[in-house]
């Protein structure tokens, strides 16, 4: 299990940045929780990407079923990867079923802090222009090895300082909403430790926006902190 320092286990607040749909994103989630055992959680998911999933994910599934079984009666090939994307903007992110679980299992809170409007209109455009039949059988016939690339993009910049990515206008609307919430969740839990699990990018913060929280982060591929 990944090991945090023996100074750094006094901090307050952990920032652990994951991989979206990693394959083990979930396990090595499971062992930063029990490693950092925080107080409370804060999440980077939004309650109407919650909502969406709960309401509509079950529709989406069926359409998907059917198109992968008319697919396979005629013989036709699909992307594995291609698969699993489409089935992330459908399935509980696997960071907010180990979290929540945690948050039960420990009698901690779990709060989903992500912006709602960017979900709603991600979604949106996902269900306008994604979940459309021909559209599906489009996709599903591409390579889109999304987690590898993110892996390695991940590496290089943790390991190397090569940056391959762009923190973008909507991160920073993002981040500003998430670290104003954070702190006034803190302002009312009585100094309890704090971990924010969020898309590793935001680790960065280039406008320090987490800094007055003096944060310890974490990239949750690593065996140990990273600053």
């Amino acid at each position: 299990m990944a090991q945090a320092h023996s100074e750094d286990t006094k901090s307050k607040f952990f920032m652990l940045g994951i991989i979206h749909r990693d394959d083990r994103g979930a396990e090595l989630l499971r062992e930063w929780l029990l490693n950092i055992a925080p107080e409370v959680i804060t999440l980077e998911f939004s309650n109407y990407g919650l909502t969406f999933r709960k309401e509509r994910g079950g529709k989406y599934k069926k359409m998907l079923d059917e198109i992968l079984n008319k697919m396979e009666g005629n013989d036709e090939h699909y992307d594995k990867e291609a698969l699993s994307s489409l089935f992330s903007y459908i399935n509980m992110p696997y960071e907010y079923e180990v979290s929540s679980r945690y948050a039960k299992e420990h009698n901690v809170s779990l709060y989903l802090i992500d912006v709602d409007a960017f979900s709603y209109l991600n979604l949106q455009k996902a269900e306008e222009e994604l979940f459309e039949e021909n559209n599906i059988k489009q996709l599903l016939c591409k390579s889109t090895p999304a987690g590898r690339k993110e892996k390695t993009v991940a590496r290089l910049f943790f390991e190397k300082g090569i940056k391959l990515f762009s923190y973008t206008d909507e991160m920073h609307i993002r981040d500003k909403y998430m670290s104003n919430k954070i702190s006034i969740l803190m302002k009312h839990s009585m100094n309890k430790r704090f971990l924010h699990i969020c898309g590793w990018q935001h680790l960065q913060d280039p406008y320090g926006l987490y800094a007055p929280f003096n944060p310890v982060k974490v990239f949750s591929n690593d065996k140990a902190i990273c600053i």
